[in-house]
């Protein structure tokens, strides 16, 4: 009985402490968790690209001319000459309006030379809006051999050349160097005779006044 009294007395002068009271949280996150709640994600779809039509894409020019292979200086070697030899090249020049960028744009030659229909293709990346825009193909010595049968080229071997540009498959321009509106004609085929820029001795030259090519499809 004095224990029991003892633990009385302990108890009326020691109250045991209060249940602790649920957790506060400050008012300024509810406020944030209320804002974010209220305001859409920032994280909106891109703005698709404007789409390319016929009215965007123009071939101004097709011009060929017969030049030589480019001469190079070079020291720490020995020098080794050879012969001047003629190339065959195809420059285009065409504008891009209505848009400020092309992604990409694929120029498909077909040249009538000597009666041999030669194709070739290059395509072009990054093309800005603007005229004086320009690509170009060429044609070996050795090629030209093989199309002339041995004979130097002379003018009226070169019958006719047709551009063809097209985006995803779309042809947005076509043209040629004569006779305009003529199509390309259907006969068999002479590949490989034509090159891009970047598979000539010219590869280095005039970086500045042709477009970008597209890795992996010269």
């Amino acid at each position: 009985m004095r224990k029991k009294g003892l633990i009385s007395a302990l108890l009326e002068r020691s109250p045991l402490p209060p249940p602790p009271s649920p957790m506060k949280i400050p008012t300024f996150v509810f406020a944030a968790l209320s804002l974010t709640a209220s305001v859409p994600a920032f994280a909106a779809p891109g703005i698709p690209a404007a789409a390319i039509t016929q009215k965007n894409v123009k071939i101004e020019k097709i011009q060929p001319a017969v030049v030589g292979t480019p001469q190079f200086t070079i020291t720490s070697t020995t020098a080794k000459r050879s012969p001047e030899l003629k190339w065959l090249e195809i420059e285009v020049e065409f504008a891009v309006e209505g848009v400020d960028m092309v992604d990409e744009l694929t120029f498909k030659f077909d040249a009538l030379l000597n009666g041999k229909l030669c194709p070739g293709e290059v395509t072009h990346i990054n093309i800005p809006k603007g005229k004086d825009r320009y690509t170009i193909m060429y044609v070996s010595p050795r090629n030209l051999e093989r199309i002339t049968d041995g004979k130097p080229l002379n003018p009226s071997m070169i019958t006719n050349a047709w551009v063809t540009i097209l985006r995803q498959g779309q042809v947005l321009a076509v043209s040629s160097m004569k006779e305009k509106g003529k199509p390309v004609p259907n006969m068999p085929l002479t590949p490989g005779m034509l090159s891009p820029k970047a598979d000539t001795p010219f590869a280095p030259l005039w970086t500045d006044r042709y477009e970008a090519v597209k890795p992996g499809t010269r």
